[in-house]
């Protein structure tokens, strides 16, 4: 395992609450022992557990939809954010039976034509995301089919369990995947150069440009009368590297049935721009996304706002 793919220097804290690894490895247990179609019933109401005890996580997802859909009622973004809670279990579920219990997972491509020009770009690459559908079945599945290495960047595991655990998966991911390597964005690294270096020598890097947690620096963009606080680095990354960047987008069908959405560059690195200009090019594809798929948006922090109106106009 290379330094990149290693522990996270900054240890998260020993204690377990939502993000003991003990919960996963109950899931596993489950899993392995009753039929797929029975715990996929089960994970809503399970989902719905969940989702009434993390209330601060449970309000940050009402409060986005809100900013998102401001002419729905406070009943419709509950049922919404209880929606999330359940997408997102069940994709977890899909991770669950793809890594530890060797299910297949079937997926296609829209914009194969695109896909296929990403991949055969000569240089360095940039693939923006969002926290939808299945970031880790995605990159490994974008890896095997890219033929050419994929960088991932991780943020730390927010349990000492946790991490372990999932240090141990991306390790026999690595072995299954050879092309798929991992980073993590540890507070006071040295992320941002490592993968300019890696842009600079022709490597394709995928990250995701949605969500602020912990020390990550935020920029606050604001698109249709909505404003969306998205992480800097990505984008000071595509600035300083001058490389093509290009939006995918991952949705679940299904039982490890998911589809990948490839767009058209949004910036291809031929002319200069600054952040804040790459950033007003971002942003509208990615509020596409969360508003034809806001129930597969994974984030469980408020960073989108409504603009009040400027009186003066």
């Amino acid at each position: 395992m290379s330094a990149s793919q290693a522990h996270p220097s900054n240890s998260p804290a020993p204690g377990g609450g939502w993000y003991d690894a003990r919960w996963t490895q109950l899931m596993v247990c489950i899993l392995k022992r009753l039929p797929t179609a029975w715990c996929v019933v089960l994970t809503s109401p399970v989902a719905l557990v969940f989702y009434l005890f993390a209330r601060v996580q449970g309000r940050a997802v009402r409060a986005n939809l809100r900013a998102l859909f401001p002419a729905h009622g406070a009943l419709r973004c509950w049922l919404g954010a209880y929606q999330v809670f359940r997408h997102f279990a069940l994709t977890y579920v899909d991770r669950l039976l793809y890594r530890h219990c060797a299910r297949q997972v079937e997926w296609d491509v829209h914009g194969m034509e695109i896909f296929e020009r990403m991949k055969s770009e000569a240089g360095g690459v940039l693939v923006f995301t969002v926290h939808a559908g299945n970031y880790d079945i995605g990159s490994s599945l974008l890896a095997a089919k890219l033929g050419r290495e994929l960088h991932t960047v991780r943020a730390p595991e927010r349990s000492r369990s946790l991490e372990q655990l999932r240090a141990a998966e991306l390790h026999a991911a690595s072995r299954q995947q050879p092309l798929l390597r991992f980073h993590y964005n540890t507070p006071g690294g040295t992320l941002g150069i490592d993968l300019f270096r890696l842009l600079q020598a022709g490597a394709i890097v995928a990250v995701q440009g949605d969500r602020v947690v912990m020390d990550v620096s935020p920029l606050v963009v604001v698109h249709a009368g909505v404003s969306y606080t998205i992480p800097r680095g990505p984008l000071m990354l595509a600035e300083t590297a001058g490389v093509p960047c290009y939006a995918v987008f991952l949705i679940r069908c299904g039982v490890c049935r998911y589809r990948i959405e490839v767009c058209e560059p949004f910036f291809t690195g031929q002319h200069k721009m600054q952040r804040t200009e790459i950033a007003a090019l971002w942003i509208p594809l990615m509020a596409d996304f969360l508003h034809r798929h806001w129930d597969q948006w994974f984030v469980f922090e408020n960073i989108i706002h409504r603009v009040p109106p400027d009186p003066a106009r």
